[in-house]
């Protein structure tokens, strides 16, 4: 299978995620992605690094997926998955250490009752709609 095939591919069966999502992560256009995903665009190395971290795929298998050639690691769909999960925990606990204020939000909000919880977590996606535009 080609690369940008490839990389359909595990945006779509692996993580899950619409090009939408995708185009965030990757801080490029609709237009941009859908080129990459069907190879009317060459990928540039700075580009291929920015798939990586995006879309947090291991460095053997990529290798594996560009080159197809094997790598001695045979990731499953559920082990791709865990390791983005992984990735993006990791990113999401250095975000929290490296903001006090954010932190002391969240631990303000654990220790709230239920509803307030399920109120707050509602209420995020739309405040961050407002931030976008």
């Amino acid at each position: 299978m080609a690369f940008h095939q490839e990389l359909k591919k595990y945006r779509e069966e692996i993580l899950g995620i619409s090009q939408d999502e995708a185009i965030k992560r990757l801080h490029m256009t609709q237009a941009a992605l859908s080129n990459y995903e069907h190879g009317k665009r060459q990928i540039s190395i700075e580009t291929l690094q920015q798939f990586q971290r995006a879309y947090a795929i291991p460095q053997d298998h990529l290798i594996r997926i560009l080159f197809g050639e094997e790598t001695g690691t045979e990731y499953t769909p559920m082990m791709l998955r865990e390791h983005t999960k992984d990735s993006e925990l990791t990113k999401i606990l250095d975000m929290i250490e490296n903001n006090e204020n954010l932190y002391r939000f969240l631990v303000s909000l654990s220790h709230s009752d239920e509803k307030t919880q399920r109120l707050v977590s509602d209420f995020l996606p739309h405040t961050l709609k407002l931030a976008q535009r």
